[in-house]
């Protein structure tokens, strides 16, 4: 059976088109400090930042135990534990390969059925996951916009699992040996078509994006080329000869599909095959993948536009430890540069981050419809956990936020936090406790700073708060606005009224009947702000 005909079985084969569209960038930060470790003990904003860059929000208990911890201690602690943390069970249907398709019809439409709702299921899962378990699963997921594959194509969710399994193996081991194994695992050689490369009809799809997209990038900073398109045909014969069988779930080499001709590609001549490819692209050109992949982590834990400086010295750092992923970042995450107070809310939250943050962040309990909620709103916001764009991935950077998606993003508080039809509302008392002391008998004026200060990393006087013209609501002859909060800034006044929504600023109460709707409210339209897009 073809690939052509095993996808047809599923579903109309429909081709794939690579996006070339180019995200429009501008300059690197303005930081001038470097690798050189972050002397400060964390306050609460170097430790948001820390654990929104890190994870999918900042919580403000987990913030308030990392202040006063150095960063070598928390990063250490960080990469220490996700490198220990033994991976999830695998699914009870990870080894559930499909019938044969010669046996009864209604058995294999049985199995297409049980397939599609095992995939939803993954997707769910992985989105929790992203929830609970933080820096591994960030990693793993960054990867997996870098190795791209999309089960719209490979189609099997015990694929998925395996794929996934791998990016969480590697994310922070040995990157040659990620390449490696990705490069032979099911998911990747079908989205590649690398099972249909072989001596009679090569294909480049894999070796082009092993090169371009994987490893080293077509050039350096400089303007180095890489490589050449002989050199891309050259590797595609030397990568021929593997196949999938989608009924046993296996992954096997057929020496008779192997072109066993004499290959040159980067200066190398020989009869070679898969694994002398990975050798060779890495001793020729390890320079240029370990900037190529350091660039890739500075932008998804810095910046967009990377430091040039920055990621060579990155890229020196690979080096020196043999391609081992974590000892890089375990630099990067204590510098001074991650630090510094210019890459702080420099980021566009993706759908994931800003859905899964908000839920973190609110410290409310969620039931696990909630993340089934959170995946199919990425269906809305185009972050499709298992179904990238394109082999190139998310663009990310400015392309999350346009007219169309933004007023998408202001609405995803309304779903998320009343459980998507307004029937339940989360608990948001808990929040309101922990970052205000409830017996403040300001908390009126107080408790909206705070909750503004545990929902956006932009400082509240840079904040674009419009005026609100109307007093405040009640008795003010005999309630006066006390002299401290007159003495305020005008934002003081501004988010407390928001807050109050013409509720008297002396009769709100954490503890009074209600609350949690108050201060859902006032979330609502922090999260509407356009700083909330940032992290």
């Amino acid at each position: 059976m073809t690939k052509q005909e095993y996808l047809a079985l599923f579903r109309p084969a429909k081709p794939r088109n690579r996006n070339d569209q180019q995200v429009l960038k501008g300059a690197p930060l303005r930081v001038t400090a470097g690798l050189e470790p972050y002397a400060a003990s964390l306050d609460p904003s170097s430790a948001a930042h820390f654990l929104r860059r890190t994870g999918f929000g900042a919580r403000p208990d987990d913030v308030a135990a990392l202040v006063g911890q150095s960063a070598s201690q928390v990063v250490d602690t960080l990469i220490d534990d996700a490198v220990a943390l033994p991976l999830p069970d695998p699914p009870v249907w990870a080894d559930n390969a499909p019938p044969n398709p010669n046996t009864q019809p209604d058995e294999f439409a049985q199995y297409i059925t049980d397939n599609n709702e095992w995939a939803n299921e993954y997707r769910y899962e992985w989105v929790e996951q992203l929830y609970a378990v933080g820096f591994r699963e960030r990693v793993a997921f960054f990867w997996h916009n870098h190795f791209v594959t999309s089960i719209g194509n490979y189609i099997l969710a015990p694929f998925a699992h395996r794929y996934v399994t791998l990016l969480r193996q590697y994310g922070l081991g040995d990157f040659k040996q990620f390449v490696y194994d990705m490069g032979i695992e099911a998911a990747m050689l079908i989205y590649l078509d690398g099972v249909n490369n072989n001596v009679t009809s090569p294909n480049e799809n894999y070796a082009r994006e092993l090169l371009e997209l994987f490893t080293m990038g077509q050039e350096t900073a400089g303007g180095f080329q890489n490589y050449t398109e002989t050199d891309i045909q050259q590797i595609a014969k030397a990568l021929t000869g593997w196949q999938v069988d989608y009924f046993a779930l296996t992954v096997n080499f057929n020496p008779l599909l192997f072109d066993d001709s004499e290959k040159t590609f980067l200066n190398n001549t020989g009869n070679y095959a898969y694994a002398d490819v990975v050798n060779i692209v890495f001793q020729e050109r390890s320079s240029q993948i370990a900037e190529f992949v350091c660039r890739k982590l500075y932008q998804e834990f810095v910046y967009e536009v990377a430091d040039e400086t920055i990621v060579t010295q990155l890229a020196g750092i690979l080096l020196a430890n043999d391609f081992d992923i974590a000892s890089v970042l375990r630099v990067l995450l204590k510098s001074a540069h991650f630090f510094d107070a210019e890459v702080r809310a420099s980021r566009i939250k993706s759908p994931l981050e800003m859905q899964i943050s908000m839920l973190q962040e609110t410290m409310a309990t969620y039931p696990n419809d909630t993340f089934v909620l959170a995946a199919r709103i990425g269906f809305i916001l185009n972050q499709i956990v298992l179904n990238p764009p394109n082999v190139a991935g998310w663009p990310g950077y400015h392309t999350w936020i346009d007219t169309t998606s933004l007023p998408l993003r202001w609405i995803v508080p309304d779903f998320l936090l009343t459980g998507g039809d307004g029937t339940m509302l989360a608990d948001l008392v808990p929040l309101a406790e922990e970052v205000h002391d409830p017996q403040d008998p300001l908390a009126a004026f107080y408790l909206p700073m705070a909750l503004a200060r545990a929902m956006i990393q932009v400082p509240i006087d840079e904040l674009d708060i419009k005026p609100v013209d109307d007093d405040f609501a009640g008795d003010l002859e005999n309630f006066p606005i006390p002299e401290q909060v007159l003495n305020e800034p005008e934002y003081v006044r501004t988010l407390a009224k928001v807050f109050l929504g013409g509720t008297p600023w002396y009769e709100w109460s954490v503890f009074q009947e209600g609350a949690s709707v108050r201060i859902f409210f006032f979330l609502r339209y922090l999260m509407q702000l356009p700083e909330y897009q940032l992290t």
